[in-house]
């Protein structure tokens, strides 16, 4: 008969009693990273419906500025239809508002997000908000240029490195000049070539090439170079009636196929009738010579009649044009949207 040692027993019991420890701290620990990881997971949802919110809220309020200050129903309209094209109900949009003269426009979207692993502790669901502004800038100091740091450092090449675009109204900066004497008034109607602005010049210029039938294609389609506060652009002289009204006919053609129902102060900015021209010095120009771009103006084209034209003064984002604090006084043209918050 063996008898057994007190010390091999009393190790024996405190084993057991450990292994009991264990198992029982293992199985807390389990439950507790079972719930940190559920509601990891509803956390993880949350925010991925907040990027949702944040992404399309932000593409919504950039594109409805693009209708301001001028046209605040639009510009909402815009908002709206963004937002839905992006998996935004209406429910969701709680807010679309403006402000600072109507310059800025803000858009607050709220989602109801359910919890799932939440539930167990009596969660059922949260709601995820966000928010952006955005804002039409200062007057543009560059057109056609796709990031402010794409223009190039010691200028642009008088906006000689582009050229015309492919098709009627693609594009909306025409070869006129405005004088840089004339004053601004956003709805003021105004009629360009009404008279010499120097010896042999009637406002027109050559954008890439000299000669009628660029003159023409040039206002027909748009010229798509970046062109800079500061260049120095060739003229074209002479009266060119044939040419500019024909490229003008082009562009009231398209617009009565496409945008029958736009007019100065409510339109698409893909409206063939929105016109984009340099402002220029006129002042002691003598046939084909220079000169220097001072800011840039936005017009709507009511119609023309022998060479003369008619337009409207409008305020209006010039896509893909940039401007400073710095910048020129404003002809009614804005740079692209941004965002402020």
């Amino acid at each position: 008969m063996s008898i057994a040692n007190p010390k091999i027993q009393s190790l024996n019991k405190s084993i057991r009693q450990a292994k009991g420890q264990t198992v029982v701290i293992i199985s807390l620990a389990t439950v507790a990273l079972i719930g940190a990881l559920s509601f990891g997971v509803d956390f993880a949802i949350m925010y991925f419906n907040w990027v949702l919110l944040q992404k399309a809220v932000d593409s919504a309020v950039l594109a409805g500025a693009n209708y301001l200050p001028d046209n605040t129903s639009q510009a909402e309209q815009t908002a709206r239809t963004y937002a839905a094209n992006n998996g935004i109900t209406s429910a969701e949009i709680q807010s679309v508002s403006f402000s600072d003269s109507n310059q800025s426009i803000s858009m607050t979207l709220q989602r109801t997000v359910p919890y799932y692993f939440g539930r167990v502790v009596g969660l059922t669901n949260t709601p995820v908000r966000a928010s952006a502004t955005a804002s039409v800038p200062y007057a543009p100091t560059t057109v056609n240029a796709n990031t402010p740091g794409s223009v190039p450092a010691g200028g642009d090449n008088g906006g000689a490195n582009g050229g015309t675009c492919s098709g009627i109204g693609l594009c909306g900066l025409i070869p006129i000049g405005l004088d840089s004497h004339t004053t601004f008034t956003t709805g003021a109607s105004i009629t360009l070539q009404q008279g010499q602005l120097g010896p042999g010049n009637w406002d027109l210029l050559a954008l890439g090439a000299t000669g009628g039938a660029n003159l023409r294609t040039n206002i027909a389609n748009g010229y798509n170079s970046m062109v800079s506060v500061g260049d120095w652009l060739t003229t074209e002289p002479g009266k060119k009636v044939g040419p500019v009204d024909q490229g003008f006919q082009d562009r009231l053609s398209l617009a009565a196929t496409k945008y029958s129902s736009g007019t100065f102060s409510s339109h698409s900015v893909s409206d063939p009738r929105v016109l984009v021209v340099p402002v220029v010095d006129w002042e002691h120009q003598n046939g084909r010579s220079q000169v220097q771009v001072t800011a840039f103006a936005t017009l709507w084209l009511d119609g023309y009649n022998g060479g003369k034209v008619t337009v409207h003064f409008i305020n209006q984002v010039i896509a893909h044009s940039f401007g400073s604090s710095s910048g020129p006084k404003t002809f009614g043209a804005h740079g692209s949207p941004f965002l402020k918050k």
